[in-house]
């Protein structure tokens, strides 16, 4: 039986931001317990008994991040404003979500990398996502009624064009500043640039959607 993480309680709330940085560094095959012991006050009974096991911390942490990084999601609606400008804010919610947690791009690409398993089994992140393209398929079908969002897109294909442009903006990051393409990793997280990428996606996935006059 899966456990019920507390995150009242102050131990498990260390255990999970050691445990965090670590899986973001290393990916669950090279984390180890005992680097993650070492940057808490607990020792590696506590960590068995809130979280089970190493993989039961792994996934408490990718449910974790998961809630944490997707917070604007519980006040984000669909319904507010006109749809594209609801579509804008829904990307600039994601943009500036991944941007701030790069812990959970790297711990993304990690998990997938592997072939996605511990978000499988959670009904916690099959949930979030759920909730992502509903939101998404509420302010394109109301687009779609009045005309200004193209009738010919599904509401999966923009929730992944949406996402997958911020998590680009995060995950290839240290790339582009090694080939050249960016100057520095400074210029890379200074806020004019920063600006400047989330304008660029929220063109591109406002601009995809909607109803070019012709």
């Amino acid at each position: 039986m899966k456990k019920i993480v507390d995150l009242a309680d102050p131990v498990v709330v260390g255990i999970l931001d050691a445990a965090t940085a670590e899986f973001a560094q290393y990916g669950l095959g090279g984390a180890r317990l005992e680097r993650i012991i070492a940057n808490t006050h607990t020792s590696k009974r506590m960590v068995y008994y809130h979280f089970g096991s190493k993989d039961g911390l792994y996934q408490a942490v990718l449910e974790h991040v998961n809630t944490t990084t997707r917070f604007r999601d519980d006040t984000f609606d669909p319904s507010v404003g006109t749809p594209l400008e609801a579509l804008a804010r829904f990307v600039d919610n994601v943009f500036e979500s991944m941007s701030e947690r790069p812990d959970f791009v790297r711990l993304l690409t990690f998990e997938n990398l592997s072939g996605a398993m511990h978000v499988k089994a959670s009904t916690l992140i099959a949930a979030l996502n759920q909730r992502g393209v509903t939101h998404m398929a509420t302010l394109l079908a109301r687009g779609q009624e009045i005309g200004t969002i193209r009738a010919d897109i599904a509401p999966l294909d923009v929730y992944m064009h949406a996402i997958g442009l911020c998590y680009y903006h995060v995950a290839n990051r240290a790339g582009y500043v090694a080939g050249g393409l960016i100057k520095s990793e400074k210029t890379a997280t200074s806020d004019a640039f920063h600006t400047q990428r989330k304008r660029a996606v929220i063109e591109a996935v406002t601009r995809y959607a909607m109803v070019i006059e012709s």
